[in-house]
């Protein structure tokens, strides 16, 4: 199984878990440097701020006969900031298509959205 494996990308708790450990006590700016501006800022009544990135989307359409599906599939990261600017909490929202192509082990072997935008392989 790990040999079939080989090549895909990450999964969704891989991806949060890479980001988190980049990140996570790190000033937001680099953040802002490695994925540009955020789409959207919040300043919450703690002082702290919630800032949101989408960093790709993905919309993939069928047809046949004359009907068809639209699906988009996204990764987005979302981070809570101190009032210095430090980050304090990294999650990442990702819609890799569920139904996908499953393993026999209900893995799912695309990856995540964010882990091929990112270009992070799956860890062993």
């Amino acid at each position: 199984m790990a040999a079939l494996l080989t090549g895909c990308a990450a999964t969704k708790q891989e991806v949060a878990q890479n980001l988190g450990s980049r990140f996570i006590g790190q000033n937001v700016d680099r953040l802002v440097a490695e994925f540009g501006p955020p789409v959207s800022t919040f300043r919450m009544n703690s002082g702290e701020t919630a800032y949101n990135w989408q960093l790709s989307s993905i919309t993939n359409i069928n047809t046949s006969d004359g009907t068809g599906t639209a699906k988009t599939n996204f990764c987005k990261v979302n981070v809570i900031a101190s009032p210095t600017g430090i980050v304090n909490r990294l999650t990442t929202e990702d819609a890799s298509g569920t139904g996908g192509i499953l393993g026999a082990v209900g893995v799912d072997l695309r990856g995540s959205v964010c882990a091929q935008h990112l270009g992070m392989p799956r860890q062993m």
